[in-house]
């Protein structure tokens, strides 16, 4: 009876111990807004080419090629870069190595869903609207912003580029 007793004591004392040494649940802070992301200034500092019509990759790097050192050549010019005003919903394009890739200069831009955005659209119920689609989104603390434009040829998407921009502070 003393032992079943020590037992039964030792083994509540475990389990009050285990009970203490469990880790405090972790919270997440506050949804970040997307547009807060988006905000700001950007300069064009990769571009990768996609193959797209590639039917034995193994895998995705398979048909990714980084030509950046020829459409972001330094001699020819400082890259593009692209402001995005949050207040306004306007975005202005500053010419340079890499601009022919979006082919406008100014106008308005907003998400396809400003909660979970998949596309950036930019002159939205004009005749010139585009829509790229993010790679991933933009929070305010990541350093890149990734936008995938396709080229197409007709009606046949010939190649896509992933737009690499860099944060400007």
């Amino acid at each position: 009876m003393k032992n079943k007793l020590i037992y039964t004591m030792a083994l509540a004392l475990m389990v009050i111990g285990f009970q203490g040494c469990k880790p405090e649940p972790k919270v997440l802070g506050p949804k970040v807004s997307q547009i807060d992301g988006i905000a700001g200034n950007w300069v064009l500092s990769k571009v990768d080419q996609i193959d797209v019509n590639v039917q034995l990759a193994f895998v995705k790097s398979d048909t990714l090629l980084d030509v950046s050192d020829v459409i972001l050549d330094a001699s020819v010019g400082a890259p593009m870069e692209i402001n995005f005003d949050k207040e306004k919903s306007l975005f202005s394009v500053t010419s340079g190595t890499g601009s022919d890739m979006i082919n406008f200069s100014t106008g308005t831009w907003n998400f396809d869903n400003n909660e979970y955005p998949s596309y950036v659209v930019f002159d939205k119920s004009l005749s010139t609207e585009k829509s790229f689609k993010l790679i991933h989104p933009v929070r305010p603390q990541d350093e890149y912003l990734i936008l995938n434009v396709n080229k197409m040829c007709g009606n046949k998407r010939t190649v896509s580029y992933h737009l690499w921009f860099t944060r400007k502070n």
